[in-house]
C-alpha cells in the first residue's frame, strides 16, 4: 500500500553538510515555495527526467507492506505501480537492495522474466526505460531507494560515461532526500507507521494460529489461555502493527517474517 508524502526542507541545517547539490532545496523551504519543482530542476541538470524516492517498512516489501513514495511522475502511474504490485517485481529495487553500491538498469538488461517484462512495458508509458537506482540505510531497518528515471531506451557507452560523471552528486542528492523523508514519514505518522515494535511471543502465536485459520476458542485452546486473554493479545498486536484487523496483521506480518503464513 503506497502513501504520498511530500517533505519539507529542514528549519535548521546549521549543524549537518548539506551538499552543495542540495542547497536549491534548502533555498526554496526559506522562500516557502514547494519542493518538488526543485528537485525536478535539479534531476534534469543531472541528465535525467523525473525522480522517484521510495521507502518501505518491511524488509521483503509486498503490495501489503506500508510504503511511503515522493515522486514527480504523474498520479496514474503511482496508482498503477500500487494496483499491478509492481513493488514485489521491480528490478530497480531489487537490484538497489541487494548491495549498497548504485544499481545502473534499464529495460533491455533487467527484463529477465514475464512480470518484469509487464512492469518495463507498462512503465515506458511514462518515460521510464533507464536509469540508476541507489539504496538509502536508515534507523527504521527499513530499505529506502532514490531512484533516477531516464526515457533514454538503454545505458549504452555514452550514457554509462555519463551517469558515472554525475553520479557522486546523485548519491550526494539521494542522501538529502531520504533525510528530509524520514523526517516528514516520522513526523506525520504514528511511530508505529514506521518503525515495526516487537510482539511478544504469546502475540506471535496468536497470530501464527489465526493464519493457520483458527479462531480465537481454538488458538486459546491450543495455546491453554482463555478466549479472553487472545483477544487482548490481538488488541495489543493490532496497535503495535498499526494493522485494521486481523487479515491485515497476518499479511503484514508475513510480509516482514514475524511468522510464516
Amino acid at each position: 500500500m503506497l502513501r504520498t508524502v511530500t517533505p519539507d526542507a529542514p528549519d535548521r541545517v546549521e549543524l549537518r553538510i548539506v551538499p552543495s547539490i542540495a542547497r536549491p532545496l534548502v533555498a526554496a523551504r526559506e522562500r516557502g515555495v514547494p519542493l518538488a519543482p526543485v528537485l525536478q530542476d535539479i534531476v534534469r541538470d543531472l541528465g535525467f527526467d523525473d525522480f522517484m524516492y521510495g521507502l518501505t517498512t518491511s524488509m521483503r516489501p509486498r503490495q501489503e507492506s506500508r510504503s511511503f513514495v515522493w515522486t514527480s511522475l504523474p498520479a496514474p502511474w503511482v496508482r498503477c505501480y500500487d494496483e499491478r504490485a509492481y513493488i514485489e517485481v521491480d528490478p530497480r529495487l531489487r537490484g538497489a537492495w541487494q548491495s549498497a553500491l548504485p544499481f545502473l538498469w534499464d529495460a533491455p538488461t533487467c527484463a529477465a522474466t514475464p512480470q518484469e517484462r509487464d512492469f518495463f512495458d507498462a512503465a515506458a508509458g511514462y518515460g521510464i526505460r533507464s536509469g540508476v537506482s541507489i539504496a538509502l540505510r536508515n534507523r527504521f531497518d527499513a530499505p529506502g531507494v532514490f531512484v533516477l528515471n531516464s526515457a533514454a531506451p538503454m545505458n549504452d557507452d555514452a550514457r554509462r560515461s555519463h551517469i558515472a560523471g554525475v553520479l557522486g552528486n546523485a548519491m550526494a542528492l539521494g542522501t538529502f532526500v531520504h533525510d528530509l523523508m524520514l523526517q516528514a514519514i516520522a513526523a506525520r505518522c504514528p511511530p508505529s507507521n514506521v518503525e515495526r515494535r516487537a510482539l511478544s511471543a504469546r502475540e506471535r502465536d496468536c497470530l501464527q494460529l489465526a493464519a493457520h485459520g483458527l479462531t480465537s476458542r481454538e488458538i486459546g485452546d491450543a495455546l491453554a489461555i482463555g478466549e479472553r486473554t487472545v483477544q487482548t493479545h490481538f488488541a495489543n498486536l493490532l496497535a503495535k502493527l498499526d494493522a485494521a484487523n486481523r487479515q491485515e496483521a497476518i499479511a503484514m506480518a508475513s510480509a516482514s517474517g514475524i511468522i510464516n503464513a
